[in-house]
């Protein structure tokens, strides 16, 4: 049998970014149906076992799985030289480092 040369973690990749196109396409209308679009995208890269790409990464909380936007369901603060993204929906902070390291 012939095999067929797929390019599984590149297309699972232009998957996952569709899925958070559409998860902020249809935050507005469903919000439900985002935090659902977010959960596939994870599943998809979890089983072809590619990293997120740093955008989406940020874009989501990471203890309970909804897609997160600034001022409707998160909170973004600045202190101490880093950014804390708080979640609204289940009280998760997440701390990123704003200055760079020299």
């Amino acid at each position: 049998m012939a095999r067929r040369n797929f390019d599984v973690k590149g297309i699972a990749r232009e998957r996952i970014l569709e899925l958070f196109k559409q998860a902020e396409d249809q935050f507005n209308k469903h919000s439900e149906r985002s935090n659902k679009y977010v959960k596939m995208a994870l599943r998809l890269a979890a089983k072809s076992g590619i990293r997120m790409p740093k955008k989406v990464r940020r874009s989501y909380c990471r203890n309970c799985k909804s897609y997160l936007v600034s001022g409707k369901n998160s909170k973004i603060r600045t202190r101490n030289g880093k950014l804390v993204v708080s979640c609204l929906v289940c009280g998760s902070h997440r701390r990123m480092i704003l200055k760079p390291k020299f």
